[in-house]
């Protein structure tokens, strides 16, 4: 809120709202022909309101769309490290088994030993045998390649999510 008053809406609250680029709000009040035609050229947005319940939804629809959304991040998938192979072309190699949901090659992943996250990026490969593949379902075995990560154990686990933006509400 920048500015309120009594009356009328005029040019100076018209002034105010171009130097701040505020929505001016009347609440059974119009404006007068000067302000109008101001209000035309620097194309200020005007509202008439009657019902102060309505004032106050628009109000709160425009503040929380002036909001960031929020990132969110969801796990979509569990996978068990069982063996660790050695490749010189890919480096470390994960056998595993996904125990629940699906593992995704384009999802970030997350490496955790001992339910600790030890690892956060990406990874480098996705195989069932001898495949390329997207995505493994749980209940299946497949390789993994984390990028930029040797140092993968038996006994880790490869946790996939995803980064979802949610509108923030007032």
């Amino acid at each position: 809120v920048v500015g309120s008053g009594v009356g009328g809406i005029n040019e100076s609250d018209v002034s105010l709202a171009a130097a701040a680029n505020a929505i001016i709000v009347g609440f059974n009040v119009r404006a007068d022909a000067t302000a109008r035609n101001l209000i035309e050229e620097q194309e200020l947005d005007l509202r008439y309101y009657s019902i102060i319940y309505e004032i106050i939804d628009d109000v709160r629809k425009a503040i929380s769309g002036m909001l960031k959304p929020e990132i969110r991040e969801e796990i979509i998938g569990l996978a068990e490290v069982k063996d660790v192979f050695r490749s010189s072309k890919l480096g470390a190699v994960a056998g595993c088994i996904v125990v629940d949901g699906v593992v995704k090659r384009s999802a970030p992943i997350r490496v955790l030993r001992d339910n600790v996250v030890i690892y956060e990026g990406e990874l480098e490969s996705l195989r069932r045998f001898k495949d390329d593949v997207q995505e493994v379902q749980a209940g299946t075995e497949c390789g993994i390649g984390v990028k930029n990560y040797n140092d993968i154990k038996p006994g880790d686990q490869i946790e996939v999510f995803e980064r979802v933006e949610v509108a923030r509400e007032i």
